[in-house]
């Protein structure tokens, strides 16, 4: 009995000394495979930047909105429009006509 009790305490100790051991060697590991050596020591890396989508515009069509970068514009008597897409340019088109 005195046996199993001192095995199960050994097994209770050891258990958690060896994870933690291993835990500490699998960090120690991980930061010195991937370390980035472009920069200094200490750096923190910086996330890279998304480009935002501009100012939006209203299509006279659909009512949908649209990036200024990414719409089909055209101007007419001095006034811009906005669209989303060829289809709502041609039906606003034919609406003038």
């Amino acid at each position: 009995m005195l046996r199993f009790l001192g095995l199960l305490l050994a097994i209770l100790f050891v258990v958690p000394l060896i994870r933690s051991v291993l835990g500490l060697l699998a960090r120690a590991f991980t930061t010195f495979a991937f370390k980035n050596t472009s920069q200094p020591a200490g750096a923190n890396p910086q996330p890279p930047r998304v480009p935002s989508g501009g100012v939006l515009r209203k299509d006279p069509v659909c009512g949908t909105y649209v990036s200024e970068g990414l719409a089909i514009k055209r101007v007419s008597s001095g006034e811009t429009f906005f669209y989303c897409s060829e289809e709502c340019k041609k039906k606003h088109l034919a609406a003038k006509a």
